[in-house]
């Protein structure tokens, strides 16, 4: 039933649907300027679905115009620790659920300044799955574009 009403809301507001991260993240190369809500700022406890929550290091979001299939909800992003919003964000990684989670395929597109990020920022996102990993091993290394 939660399934059929939230495909109700994105039909009711004719929002983009875009399938696969790869698609996504090549729709926002060519148009980088896209409405962006952050729902769960830096020191937010976020679990992904864990029971064990962390605090994040970083402002993790979702393009609410744009709706990922897996879950029929916004894409979600995760902005790297050293930019904000006033920065132009483009694709750097992505965060992909391992094959055969159920949550398969509602991957973490990961943005930066200008699509260039740092060994620092790499670092901080890498321990945090690292760390959120060693709870409940759900998602595949970061993919670092």
């Amino acid at each position: 039933m939660l399934k059929l009403f939230r495909l109700m809301k994105v039909i009711l507001r004719k929002k983009k649907r875009i399938k696969g991260a790869d698609s996504m993240m090549d729709f926002i190369r060519k148009n980088p300027k896209q409405r962006i809500i952050i729902d769960s700022p830096k020191g937010y406890m976020k679990g992904f679905g864990n029971e064990t929550k962390l605090p994040l290091p970083f402002d993790y979001g979702e393009y609410p115009d744009y709706i990922n299939p897996a879950d029929n909800m916004g894409w979600d992003i995760i902005i790297c620790p050293s930019c904000t919003l006033n920065d132009l964000l483009l694709p750097v990684g992505v965060a992909r659920y391992k094959t055969g989670i159920p949550k398969e395929g509602n991957d973490k597109i990961i943005l930066s300044k200008d699509g260039k990020v740092s060994a620092e920022d790499k670092k901080i996102i890498n321990d945090f799955f690292k760390e959120l990993n060693s709870i409940r091993n759900r998602f595949q290394p970061i993919e670092w574009l």
